[in-house]
């Protein structure tokens, strides 16, 4: 089977072929995402390991990738894969793109352990979402908006409604990149590996970099898995 490695510009929007819903496109590059800059590393998939030991562990076989129904997940190569060294032919999801719909049918599938074989999507530990609140529509005052609210599989837990009325990003964030995905201005970028870091401590205008490796979770016990629907 060939593994989807296709480089994040060249992968449209809400592709149906994933079974993920249209969103219109934004005029802006997908610049600001974790998954494209190389100081801040590549946003995993569910159940990835500290990044060093992800490294170390991952046997480039594409399961992970086979697994996915939704073609969220490709494998380092071309310019991903130059910037990145060592990470060639690994695994990786570009949430702009297409995110991380928590299905959990990755982890199970990995003969090596680089994904720990979580299937609780709440213990996904991907990475954590950060707001820019100086293109958010609800910060710069020009409508009232909750898409990434309405959207996320985790909602009102990994976000939820500050004052009943404003989205905001909790720590039970997982990383997902469904909110990314999803909002119109792109005031949402996801950054890879951010373990138990708190949401109260992501400064709001970052949008670049971030050290690599997180936090390595216990495995959970089955939980619900995501639906883009």
């Amino acid at each position: 089977m060939n593994w989807p490695t296709a480089e994040p510009s060249s992968v449209p929007r809400g592709n149906a072929s994933t079974g993920a819903p249209e969103v219109p496109a934004s005029s802006k590059q997908p610049e600001g995402s974790g998954a494209l800059s190389p100081a801040s590393g590549l946003l995993r998939p569910p159940g990835a390991r500290a990044e060093a030991e992800f490294r170390a562990r991952c046997i480039h076989c594409g399961k992970c990738a086979e697994a996915c129904p939704y073609g969220s997940i490709r494998m380092a190569a071309g310019r991903m894969a130059g910037l990145l060294g060592q990470a060639r032919n690994t695994p990786y999801i570009h949430a702009r793109s297409i995110p991380c719909w928590l299905c959990m049918k990755c982890p199970p599938v990995c003969p090596s352990g680089a994904l720990r074989p979580v299937r609780d999507m709440a213990r996904a530990d991907m990475g954590m979402a950060v707001l820019l609140k100086n293109r958010c529509h609800n910060w710069v005052g020009t409508v009232l908006c909750r898409t990434c609210y309405d959207k996320c599989p985790l909602r009102g837990t990994a976000m939820v409604l500050e004052g009943g009325d404003i989205p905001a990003v909790a720590d039970a964030c997982v990383g997902c990149g469904v909110c990314e995905h999803v909002c119109p201005v792109d005031a949402i970028v996801v950054r890879p590996n951010a373990g138990r870091r708190t949401a109260s401590s992501m400064d709001e205008t970052a949008g670049h970099g971030m050290a690599a490796g997180g936090a390595d979770a216990t495995d959970a016990a089955p939980g619900h898995g995501g639906n883009p629907a």
